[in-house]
């Protein structure tokens, strides 16, 4: 109850603050979000490409997401938004495979936010490595907006470190990558990479992994919620 309290608050706080209706709107949704199971509770899928790893560097040049209902992933709500950016790609670009031309032909940083949390809103987020993705989404907002919102995630490379270390399952650099981890679920391989493949990809890792964790019924996700 306590920690309702405190969020309701947290919340009520930022959206007075907030320069910017769209994620004031979805502030003001965060206090009265619940994580119930994979069935009942929608998620938005997300994926960024970045310049970089760094976030007070960096920048965001493509955002894509999915939207999961019912357990279900929508296809319908796909979106990939390239954004365009003050920096060159440089050596990102063997990454995400998006050259400075390609970037220079996108949307300003602003509208794509402006979407994304439109999508978001009453929904818990879901990314593979949630901290990486997070950061830059925080930094970008509080450019735009004047403010940080709160993130309810779950995380696919965070369930899975988990499950292995209960299970005293040695964990080796690599083996949380999201195509390594696909391929030991047996999903299909993607050979293209965008930020929409990718949000894609980790919706359909996110129904394998609970799947495995919940093989008789619909997953809880609250235990394996995190809060950013």
């Amino acid at each position: 109850m306590f920690r309702r309290w405190r969020l309701d608050r947290r919340c009520r706080n930022l959206a007075r603050d907030c320069k910017q209706a769209s994620l004031k709107t979805y502030i003001e949704a965060c206090a009265g979000l619940e994580a119930g199971t994979l069935e009942t509770t929608p998620l938005i899928v997300a994926d960024l490409e970045l310049t970089g790893l760094d976030a007070r560097q960096n920048q965001i040049i493509a955002i894509g997401w999915t939207l999961v209902d019912h357990g279900r992933i929508h296809l319908g709500s796909n979106r990939h938004i390239m954004v365009s950016a003050q920096q060159s790609v440089g050596e990102s670009a063997a990454v995400h495979e998006l050259t400075d031309t390609e970037v220079a032909r996108g949307v300003p940083l602003e509208k794509g936010l402006q979407a994304l949390f439109e999508a978001a809103t009453d929904r818990i987020w879901l990314f593979h490595h949630a901290g990486l993705d997070v950061a830059f989404l925080k930094k970008a907002c509080r450019d735009w907006a004047g403010v940080t919102p709160p993130f309810a995630v779950l995380d696919t490379m965070h369930m899975e470190l988990v499950m292995r270390k209960r299970r005293d399952q040695p964990v080796k650099q690599g083996d949380l990558r999201l195509n390594k981890l696909r391929s030991l679920y047996n999903l299909p391989r993607y050979t293209a990479h965008n930020a929409l493949i990718d949000a894609c990809a980790t919706a359909e890792l996110m129904l394998a992994i609970a799947a495995k964790m919940e093989p008789s019924g619909s997953l809880e996700l609250k235990p394996h919620m995190r809060f950013f």
